[in-house]
C-alpha cells in the first residue's frame, strides 16, 4: 500500500513545483504614478505579460531558477532585472524613467489578468477626439471590385481514370486557348473607379468620380455609397446599406462592454509604436454584433487597423461577408488616416458553384483643411463627371494604386478587344441584320422585333403567343400588341406602345395607345398621354377575388394626358386631366370560365350613361432628398425626412360636356425609420374628405380594399383583416405601420435564432366620420428569406392578425407573404 503511494506522492510534488512559482508587482514611474499597459518580458521564456491600469502585473514560472524580466513602455527606459524564481511567491515592484529611447522590437503575450477592457475603454474615451481629428479633407480614392465564379466542390480533385478507348485526336492548342478565354470572361467581373472623396466634419461626403470602367456582369459587386454609410468604427453603430438589414454595434461604442469580450492577444511594437491586438467575440449571437480583431496603437488609443467578419444573419445577398481597414498616421498633422479598405464577400449557389467578391478602397494625396466653396455640400452627394466613361488604358495605368492580378489584366485585354469590334460600324450593322431577320420562333414564342442602332430606337410585334389575353368581362380576348422605344444620346426617351382587341364572346373591339416621353432626364420631366376603351375596375386596388368578378367592372372610354417633373430638389408636381365616356356593362354577356369557381351573385353595376372630366394635381415633398448626378439623369438616394404629399382631385361640371362635380383633398405623409439595432420601421398615414360632394358619382367615392383570404398584401397600403371593401364620401383617417426586428428579437431565444426567421409586428387604423366607423388591427410574424440564386432571395412571411371594429365583433385572421428583394434598390416591397 505504501509503495503504491509513492508515485502518487511524486507527481503532486512535482505538480506543486511547476505550478507554484509566481512574481507579482506594481511598475511606477519617477512620480510614483502607474505606468499603464507596461511590458513584462521574460527572456529565457521568450513571453512576458502586460501591466494592468493600475500598473500591477503578474508573471508565472513552472520551474524555479533564474531569469532576466525586461520591464518596458513607450516613453520610458527599459529597465531589466535578474531575478530568482523559487517555491515561495515574489513581490517586485519596479520603477522606470522617462526617456525618449525606442524599445526593442519585441512581442508580449497576454496572461492572467487581461487589460483589453482597460485599452478599450481608453480607446472609447478618446473616439470623439478621432472624429474630429479632421474638420475638413479631400482625398483621392482608387476603387477595384471583383467577383471570382467557379464551379465544383471546393478542394475536390479529379483522377480521370486510364481510357481503354482509341486514342483521342492530337490536342489542339487553339481550342484550349479559346476554352481558356471563355472561361475567364465567364468566370470573372470587375469595376474600377477613380474618384475624389471630399468630407467635412461631422458626417458630409460627396464624391466626384473622375473615372469609371466596368466589365462583365456587376449586379453581384459592392460598390460603397460614402453618403450612407463611412464604415467609421469610431460611431456607436455602422450601417450596412446593402449588406445588412441591421446595422452593427462598434467595439468602440459607449456600451460595447456589454456586447462584446474583448481578449488581449499580443502587444508589437510596428515602426516605433506599440499596437495593442485585441480579439473581440460578441457575448451573444446576433445580427447587430461584429467578431474579429481590433488593433490600437498605444500612441493615442486610435485604431491602427482591424479585420471584422459581419453576422450572417442579417446579410442580404451574401452568404459571408468581412471587412479590413488599415490606417496611417499623416505625416502632416498626425491624424489617423484612412489608407485602405478591403471588403471580401462569398455567395453560394447550390453546393458547386461559387461568387467570391472583393472590393479595395485604396486612399492617397489628403489634403486637409482644403477650403471648400460655399454650399459645396449638400443633397448633391455624388457626381459623375462626362469624361468618367471614355478614360483609356493610359489614365488607368497610370491611376491604379492596387495592381491588376494576370487574370485581371488578361481579363480587361479580352473585354477591350471585344468592346472594340462590337463597336465598330460592321459588327454592330451585321448584328442588327440578324436581330432583325424574322423566325417561326419569333413569330411564335418571342416577338418579332427591328433594330436601328443609330436612331437607338426598337420597334417590336408582340408574338402569336401572346395574342390571346383573359378578362373577368367575358373571358377570353384576342389581339395584337405593337410597342416603340427610342433613347436619344442626352438621355431623352420615348416610348409609344397600342394594342387592339376583340372579345370572343360579345365580339366587341376595344384597344388603348399609350405614349411616354421624358424630355427633362435629370430633373424626371415626362409627358403622357392614355387613349382608348377598357374595361375599368371601379376599385383597381380591390381584393384578388374581387378583381376577378365581373360586377367589379365597367367601360369606358377616355383620353387623358399628364406631367410629372421636379421643380426642385424633392419637390415633385404630377398632374394629370382625363375625359371618360362612362357606362355600365349593359348588353354585354359578362359569364367567363370562373364562373364555377368564384361567386358573383351581385350581378354587374347598373348607371345613367354619362361623361367625366377628372383632373388631379399632386405635390409631394422629401426634404433633405440625396441624389447622385451622372452625365445625363438623376438617381435619387433617399433622405432622412418623411416624404409630405397633397392630392386635390376635382370632377368638372359642364366643362367638354362633363357631368359630374366634386373636389377630394388627401394629405399624407410617409416614412422609413432605421431604429438603430432593434430594426426598422415604415409607417404612412393619410387624412382625406370631399370638400364638394355636389355631384359624385360611385366610380369616384374613396374605396378602402377588402382583405384577401390567405394573401398577406402590402401593410403600408392595404388592411389585412378587413371583412369587406369599404367606401366613404367624406372624412377619414388611415394609419399603416409595419416594423421589421431584423432579429433582434429571436437572436435573444437560443434555439430561434438558428432558424434564420426574424419577427415582424404592426397594425393599422381607420376611421370613417360618415358611418361613425373606427376598424383597428395588429399583427405579428415571423419571416424568412430564402435563396432563389446568387442574387435573387425571396421573403417567405407568416402572420397572425387580431382586428376589431365598432360595428363588428373581434376576430383573428393568418396570412402569408411572398415577397421579392428588387435587386437594383436592394430592398423590399414593405
Amino acid at each position: 500500500m505504501t509503495r503504491s503511494l509513492l508515485p502518487i506522492l511524486f507527481f503532486v510534488l512535482v505538480g506543486l513545483t511547476l505550478t507554484g512559482q509566481s512574481v507579482t508587482g506594481r511598475i511606477v514611474n519617477e512620480f510614483d504614478e502607474p505606468v499603464p499597459f507596461a511590458n513584462v518580458y521574460v527572456r529565457q521564456l521568450e513571453t512576458g505579460t502586460v501591466s494592468d491600469d493600475e500598473g500591477r502585473y503578474t508573471v508565472n514560472f513552472r520551474v524555479d531558477g533564474t531569469y532576466e524580466l525586461v520591464f518596458s513602455s513607450l516613453g520610458y527606459a527599459s529597465r531589466a532585472i535578474q531575478l530568482n524564481v523559487g517555491m515561495e511567491p515574489t513581490t517586485y515592484d519596479v520603477r522606470l524613467l522617462t526617456s525618449g529611447v525606442e524599445l526593442e522590437e519585441i512581442t508580449v503575450s497576454a496572461a492572467q489578468r487581461d487589460p483589453a477592457y482597460a485599452i478599450i475603454k481608453q480607446a472609447i474615451a478618446r473616439k470623439a477626439e478621432h472624429l474630429r481629428a479632421a474638420e475638413s479633407y479631400r482625398t483621392q480614392v482608387y476603387l477595384k471590385a471583383t467577383e471570382e465564379i467557379t464551379e465544383g466542390l471546393p478542394g475536390s480533385s479529379a483522377v480521370e481514370p486510364e481510357s481503354t478507348a482509341p486514342a483521342a485526336p492530337p490536342h489542339d492548342p487553339f481550342a484550349a486557348d479559346e476554352r481558356s478565354k471563355r472561361e475567364l470572361l465567364a468566370g470573372l467581373n470587375m469595376v474600377e473607379m477613380d474618384l475624389r472623396l471630399n468630407y467635412t466634419y461631422p458626417r458630409k461626403y460627396k464624391e466626384e468620380r473622375l473615372a469609371y470602367a466596368d466589365y462583365g456582369d456587376i449586379r453581384g459587386l459592392f460598390v460603397p455609397k460614402f453618403t450612407e454609410t463611412d464604415f467609421n468604427f469610431y460611431r456607436n453603430l455602422v450601417h450596412l446599406p446593402g449588406i445588412a438589414d441591421a446595422p452593427v454595434i462598434s467595439p468602440l461604442s459607449n456600451t460595447s462592454v456589454l456586447t462584446y469580450a474583448f481578449a488581449l492577444e499580443s502587444t508589437d511594437l510596428e515602426d516605433g509604436s506599440l499596437v495593442y491586438r485585441i480579439r473581440v467575440t460578441p457575448r451573444k449571437t446576433g445580427n447587430s454584433t461584429v467578431e474579429g480583431w481590433i488593433y490600437i496603437n498605444e500612441d493615442n488609443y486610435a485604431i491602427d487597423r482591424l479585420d471584422f467578419q459581419f453576422p450572417t444573419g442579417g446579410l442580404v445577398f451574401s452568404d459571408e461577408f468581412g471587412l479590413s481597414q488599415r490606417y496611417r498616421k499623416s505625416d502632416d498633422n498626425g491624424v489617423w488616416e484612412v489608407e485602405q479598405q478591403v471588403f471580401r464577400y462569398h455567395t453560394r449557389q447550390g453546393k458547386r458553384k461559387q461568387f467570391r467578391g472583393t472590393t479595395t478602397l485604396s486612399y492617397r494625396d489628403y489634403v486637409y483643411d482644403y477650403p471648400f466653396p460655399e454650399k459645396f455640400f449638400g443633397n448633391e452627394v455624388a457626381v459623375t463627371t462626362a469624361e468618367a466613361y471614355t478614360r483609356d488604358s493610359t489614365y488607368w495605368k497610370f491611376g491604379r494604386t492596387v495592381d491588376l492580378t494576370p487574370e485581371e489584366r488578361r481579363m480587361v485585354y479580352l473585354r477591350d478587344s471585344i468592346e472594340a469590334v462590337t463597336n465598330s460600324r460592321r459588327y454592330q450593322d451585321s448584328i442588327q441584320e440578324l436581330y432583325n431577320r424574322v423566325t417561326l420562333l419569333d413569330l411564335v414564342w418571342d416577338g418579332v422585333g427591328f433594330r436601328n442602332n443609330d436612331k437607338k430606337s426598337h420597334l417590336y410585334f408582340a408574338p402569336v403567343s401572346s395574342l390571346i389575353d383573359f378578362s373577368p368581362v367575358g373571358g377570353w380576348r384576342i389581339g395584337p400588341y405593337v410597342s416603340n422605344y427610342r433613347r436619344y444620346p442626352d438621355g431623352r426617351v420615348l416610348s409609344v406602345s397600342g394594342s387592339v382587341d376583340i372579345g370572343i364572346k360579345n365580339l366587341d373591339v376595344q384597344g388603348k395607345t399609350v405614349a411616354w416621353y421624358r424630355y427633362d432626364p435629370f430633373r424626371l420631366g415626362d409627358v403622357s398621354l392614355w387613349a382608348g376603351r377598357a374595361f375599368e375596375s371601379f376599385n383597381p386596388n380591390d381584393a384578388y377575388l374581387n378583381q376577378l368578378r365581373a360586377s367589379n367592372y365597367f367601360v369606358k372610354d377616355e383620353i387623358r394626358v399628364g406631367q410629372q417633373r421636379e421643380l426642385f430638389n424633392g419637390f415633385y408636381v404630377n398632374t394629370n386631366i382625363g375625359l371618360a365616356d362612362r357606362r355600365p356593362l349593359t348588353g354585354y354577356d359578362t359569364g367567363n370560365p370562373l364562373d364555377g369557381v368564384i361567386d358573383d351573385e351581385g350581378g354587374t353595376v347598373d348607371f345613367q350613361r354619362y361623361q367625366a372630366l377628372i383632373s388631379n394635381i399632386t405635390l409631394s415633398y422629401t426634404p433633405g432628398q440625396r441624389y447622385m448626378r451622372e452625365p445625363n439623369r438623376k438617381v435619387v438616394l433617399g433622405s432622412n425626412w418623411p416624404t409630405f404629399s397633397l392630392l386635390h382631385r376635382r370632377g368638372w361640371s359642364g366643362t367638354l360636356g362633363s357631368d359630374i362635380r366634386f373636389d377630394y383633398l388627401q394629405f399624407a405623409v410617409e416614412q422609413d425609420v432605421t431604429v438603430g439595432a432593434l430594426g426598422n420601421s415604415k409607417y404612412r398615414a393619410q387624412v382625406g374628405r370631399f370638400l364638394n360632394s355636389a355631384d359624385l358619382r360611385f366610380v369616384d367615392i374613396k374605396r378602402f380594399r377588402d382583405s384577401d383570404l390567405l394573401l398577406y398584401s402590402d401593410p403600408l397600403t392595404t388592411f389585412q383583416a378587413l371583412d369587406a371593401s369599404l367606401n366613404t364620401d367624406d372624412l377619414f383617417v388611415e394609419v399603416h405601420h409595419i416594423h421589421h426586428f431584423n432579429g433582434a428579437l429571436i437572436n435573444n431565444i437560443p434555439l430561434l435564432k438558428k432558424t434564420r426567421i426574424k419577427a415582424v409586428a404592426g397594425g393599422g387604423l381607420l376611421w370613417l366620420k360618415d358611418r361613425n366607423l373606427r376598424y383597428q388591427e395588429v399583427f405579428a410574424g415571423v419571416e424568412r428569406v430564402f435563396k432563389l440564386g446568387p442574387r435573387r432571395r425571396v421573403r417567405l412571411g407568416l402572420y397572425g392578425i387580431a382586428a376589431d371594429s365598432t360595428t363588428g365583433e373581434a376576430g383573428m385572421a393568418y396570412k402569408v407573404s411572398f415577397d421579392l428583394i428588387d435587386i437594383w434598390k436592394q430592398d423590399w416591397n414593405f
